[in-house]
């Protein structure tokens, strides 16, 4: 049965299982075989190989030869290969036809919950950083003519591409790109110097003793804030993406309290 594996696998594809191709194939090469020799010559467990037969024989695929010692031959294979693949196309009607009624039972359901109004459908809780980090790069990307931000330390990202391209963006256009930071930050070099790609982009920046909590706010409408849990012995936070208009502004006026009492970054830094 060596170099034979092609024909194996094209038996598979068409609904055998191994032991089954196996068998078929050295009946195919061979007028007849008993069950004892089938399994020698097709390598099929002698214990699988009556349920072996019993399948191919149900396909219609082997012929039992009656007799003192009972032989079994292979069906020639234009007439296999054609129940095989009727077999096939019998099982994919039924399922199209299966698939069919259930799209009918199904799409009530989905119009009648596309009518239910989640009343918290505009905020979405996050809590997995990775996911965290790409909502905050998708807020970035889309913003059109704003971003605003308070950065706290410790960063959600050290490399944000997003955000260098997001300044660049708007501050071409005339945007308004701005963002606060702790003076904190200036104790980490590696930190000066990612700000300063920021700066040279076109974000404005500001630092202060302390921010409140992660925030970015774009556009005046969408906003993503980080909240740490006071009651956590750890660090721990929880995120929420808020496309809130009446919201945006509000935090908008907090924002301009902090950045107004903040020093330029470009000062500080000399």
């Amino acid at each position: 049965m060596t170099g034979v594996t092609p024909l194996i696998d094209a038996l598979i594809g068409l609904g055998l299982t191994q032991y089954a191709a196996r068998a078929y194939l050295a009946l195919v090469a061979r007028e007849r075989y008993t069950a004892a020799e089938l399994a020698r010559a097709s390598g099929v467990p002698r214990q699988r190989i009556y349920d072996v037969l019993n399948s191919l024989s149900e396909r219609g695929l082997v012929r039992v030869r009656p007799g003192p010692v009972v032989r079994y031959a292979a069906v020639d294979p234009e007439a296999a290969v054609s129940r095989m693949m009727e077999a096939h196309r019998s099982a994919y009607e039924q399922r199209e036809r299966a698939g069919s009624e259930l799209i009918e039972q199904l799409a009530p359901l989905w119009t009648l919950g596309r009518s239910e109004d989640d009343p918290l459908d505009y905020v979405e809780v996050i809590r997995d950083r990775d996911l965290l980090a790409e909502r905050f790069a998708e807020l970035q990307s889309s913003a059109r003519h704003q971003l605003l931000t308070l950065s706290k330390m410790p960063y959600l990202v050290v490399e944000n591409p997003a955000g260098i391209d997001a300044a660049r963006r708007l501050a071409r256009d005339g945007g308004d790109v701005r963002c606060v930071y702790e003076h904190a930050m200036l104790d980490e070099p590696a930190m000066v110097a990612h700000t300063r790609g920021f700066v040279a982009a076109g974000e404005r920046a500001r630092l202060v003793a302390q921010v409140p909590m992660r925030l970015c706010i774009a556009d005046g409408t969408r906003v993503l804030m980080s909240m740490r849990d006071p009651r956590a012995d750890e660090a721990s936070s929880t995120s929420l993406l808020i496309e809130h208009p009446a919201l945006a502004q509000l935090l908008i006026q907090a924002y301009e309290t902090i950045w107004a009492g903040g020093r330029d970054f470009p000062t500080a830094t000399g």
